[in-house]
This record gives C-alpha cells, structure tokens and sequence, in this order.
C-alpha cells in the first residue's frame, strides 16, 4: 500500500472535507491539527482506529494518542519522511506510521496501524527462532539418524556376501531391494543433515591455511571412476592463480566443491566437465560488485561447467531453496539440498555464488570467496 501523497492532499484539505466520501474512503487515518496539537479534523478511518469524532465538543490533544505527539510529527516534517511511534487508547496500544506536512492552519497527519504488519514480523521472528531450534535438534541428532542407516547397510552388504549362510534367489532379491532403499535413504539423510547443519547455529566453521590446489584434486579424484564410467571429456587447469595457498574455511571450500561436482556429474551424461581455479574475472567481479584492485589479490574464483542437462529459469529460480523443491521429485529435492548446503556456506564465508544455466548449454557455477585473513571485512 503506497503512503498518500500528503502535498495534494493539504493543497485540496478543504475541499477533501467537504468531499467526505472521498476521505472516508481513504486507507489511512487522516488528522488535522492546529499549531499546538489540538485535533480539529479527522476522517473515517481516524474515528475508527483511535476513537475520535469530528462531532465532539471535547478538546484532545494530539500528544493524548500519540506518544510524542508533536515531537514525532516535527520530525516528519524535518525530514520529510514518515516515522514510526507508539500510540495508545483506551484499552490499546499499537505501532503507527505517521507522515506529516506543515500548513498555515497547522498540520496534516496520515497515520497508518503498523498492527498487522508488526505481528507478522514478530511471528516471522517466532518462526525463525524455532525453525533456528529444529535445526540444532536435529544436528545433535545425527548420530540417531544416520546410525540405523549405516547398520541396514551394513548388514545388507553382509547378507549378500554370505555371512548368513547361503541365499535363496528370492532372498537375494529381497536383500538388494533392502540394500537399494538403504543406500537411497542414507544419501537423503546425508545430503539433509549436511543443509540442516549448514543452516543451524551450531556450524562450526574451520578457517585455516591450506592448499587449495590440494583440496580440489582430493575431490575430483571420488569422482574420477564416474567421469570414466560415462566416457566424459574432463578438463582441470589452476594455472591462472598465482598464489596456492588461501585462507578460508575448509570444511565449507570442500563441501561446496564436493556438492556442485555432484550435481554436475549427475547431469552430465555425455559431453564434457571443466573446473578452473582463477582469480575472478571481469564479470563475475562486475556482478558481485568487487573492485578490480580486491578481486585481483583477495579472491579466489571457482568454476564449474559441463554440458549436461541445464535447468529451466523457473528451475533456476529455486534450484538452491529445497523449501521450494519439496513437492517437486526426490531428485530435484536432493539436487536443491546439495546446492543449497553449497550456497549457504558460500554466504558463511563472506562469498558469492552464482549458476548460469541453459536446457541446451549446461550449467556454469561461478564461486568467488575471500582468501585472505580479513579480505571480507
């Protein structure tokens, strides 16, 4: 709801008053005051929000409803803004935005309750809190998640491999569907606590020096069997970065990196990966808005491209936000887990991540962190 404009408004003041369906009809409270805060006029809305009357005969001054009263509305009028107070009446007190504009009769006010939108924050805040306590909960749980889980699997894997005793054909099968649906759920479970602990308050980030050359072939190198397996051309080059060894966090570094891979390779069956470390480019300094000077010597660029199938902009939109992916597919969901875990600790360490996506063309994912001991602050 846009704020009235309050010059036409006193320009017109008399003629709104004797056009009364029309000020009545207006969203906000509107009062008039003479110079010492004496309300001489109000509409509709005024009566109805704070109990006033163009009828009575008893005088009521402005700072009698508003805390302030006048001291908030020369402060309107000095900065030529609406300002925030504290009203009360009988049997209520609320939040109001008051906007005013000084005239020879005295003032003009509109005023809007800030109820509603007061509990919203305050309920949104609630949510926050609690959403901030589920998410601990379930981090201090994990070991009672992922414990059943590891032994389903486990056992599965020993059934199959004769510590039982030798299977019938149908117990096999049976044991595979097991050890399929395990496999399946520990994956979920694994992806789920991963963006649940990145979320929570009780991440623990690990900033260290380390070599980032080093971390990167680590993670690529569980990846390697699949790339072979599906006959991918894979291309990796750090040559453009002067200086190996960074300072950031490193349990995020590896998880982002180990996530985007992950989802790059499952939707690359044919084509090519290429993964460059650099120091950010034009565009990616542009979009992030990095002075070329900080992008050159503070910051790192991670890239990931491959050729696989890309998303659609209405994927794109809530490829990171599973809240927004939950309905649609278990594949979808734990793809947006994966990179949402991967844009949240992006944000921890004070970095930008961006994906560029085509359904033709692939998908490029563009990090930029800081690499230097206070390169953020």
């Amino acid at each position: 709801m846009q704020i009235m404009n309050l010059k036409i408004l006193a320009k017109n003041f008399w003629w709104f008053l004797t056009a009364s369906n029309t000020i009545n009809k207006l969203p906000d409270s509107v009062i008039s005051i003479d110079k010492n805060g004496i309300i001489q006029h109000v509409n509709a809305k005024a009566c109805e929000c704070f109990g006033l009357s163009n009828k009575s005969e008893k005088v009521v001054n402005i700072d009698k409803i508003i805390k302030d009263g006048m001291a908030v509305i020369k402060s309107s009028v000095r900065t030529q803004n609406p300002v925030t107070a504290f009203a009360t009446i009988p049997g209520r007190d609320f939040h109001i935005e008051l906007n005013a504009i000084e005239r020879k009769f005295g003032y003009l006010l509109t005023i809007r309750d800030l109820t509603a939108l007061t509990n919203e924050i305050v309920t949104e805040e609630k949510i926050a809190r609690l959403n901030g306590e589920k998410n601990a909960l379930l981090v201090k749980l994990e070991d009672e998640f992922k414990s059943p889980v590891v032994s389903i699997k486990g056992f599965s894997q020993g059934l199959l491999d004769g510590l039982g005793g030798e299977l019938t054909d149908k117990q096999a099968k049976y044991i595979k569907i097991i050890k399929s649906n395990s496999n399946d759920l520990h994956d979920f479970v694994e992806n789920f606590l991963d963006f649940t602990q990145a979320e929570s308050s009780l991440y623990e980030p690990e900033y260290k020096k380390f070599d980032i050359v080093d971390v990167f072939r680590t993670v690529i190198k569980d990846f390697e069997p699949e790339i072979e397996a599906k006959n991918l051309a894979f291309d990796y080059d750090h040559s453009n970065i002067e200086k190996r060894t960074i300072y950031s966090d490193i349990k995020a570094v590896q998880k982002i990196l180990r996530n985007i891979m992950e989802v790059s390779v499952s939707l690359t069956e044919s084509g090519y990966i290429m993964a460059r470390l650099s120091r950010p480019d034009e565009d990616a300094s542009a979009m992030v808005r990095l002075l070329p000077e900080d992008a050159a010597k503070a910051y790192l660029q991670i890239t990931i491209k491959d050729s696989g199938v890309g998303f659609t902009p209405e994927e794109k939109r809530f490829v990171s936000d599973p809240y927004a992916q939950f309905d649609k597919g278990k594949k979808n969901f734990l793809r947006s887990l994966k990179l949402g875990t991967a844009s949240i600790l992006t944000k921890r360490t004070n970095g930008h991540i961006t994906i560029a996506s085509d359904v033709m063309n692939g998908t490029r994912y563009d990090v930029i962190i800081p690499i230097e001991k206070g390169a953020d602050e």
